[in-house]
């Protein structure tokens, strides 16, 4: 039932805990891309209006279950269709990424990652490594090599920019027209 009168819908205060936890699990199966708000929130018991009042929409549902994992192939893995198996949907990638990078915990910790990647430590060759395999090859595979390079230069500098260096032409962009800037770099 649709909670038509106006004002915070009808729905416990765990309500948005309940919704991010069937998320999160539906993340660990790997089927998170392919699940309704509405077949969600029915899994928890609330009514979906709660998806769209805690989280703006299903899409930053699913930002948010992918920031609790914080792995570039769950990301990779999220902004797919059905299963994790279709192809990759830009819009999601791009917020879905900002969500991890934005996460309070995860974020410092892509951030101290990166700065390692850049001073060339002794874990840059294997992170390296895993982002090549992990992220790199499932967008050659979407995209084709020529424009998943485009779109790895677009998000390696958009991250270094907002997060890493945290320039003011990015870093003092709202999240919402962040994304829409890195969506418009990758496509």
């Amino acid at each position: 039932m649709v909670n038509k009168s106006p004002g915070r819908p009808r729905g416990s205060s765990t309500a948005r805990a309940r919704l991010l936890e069937a998320a999160q699990r539906h993340v660990l199966r790997g089927d998170l891309a392919a699940i309704s708000s509405r077949r969600l929130a029915t899994e928890v018991g609330v009514s979906h209006t709660l998806v769209n009042y805690h989280f703006g929409s299903r899409d930053d549902l699913v930002a948010a279950a992918i920031a609790l994992r914080a792995a570039p192939h769950d990301v990779i893995a999220l902004a797919r269709g059905r299963d994790g198996h279709g192809p990759v949907d830009l819009s999601r990638l791009a917020h879905g990424i900002l969500a991890v990078w934005e996460h309070p915990e995860h974020g410092a910790q892509l951030v101290g990652l990166a700065r390692r990647l850049a001073a060339a430590d002794e874990s840059a060759a294997s992170i390296s490594g895993y982002i090549q395999v992990a992220v790199f090859e499932p967008l050659v595979a979407d995209f084709g090599r020529e424009h998943a390079r485009r779109m790895a230069v677009a998000i390696v500098g958009f991250l270094f920019g907002r997060y890493v260096l945290e320039l003011p032409m990015f870093a003092a962009l709202p999240r919402e027209e962040a994304g829409r800037l890195l969506l418009s770099m990758i496509r």
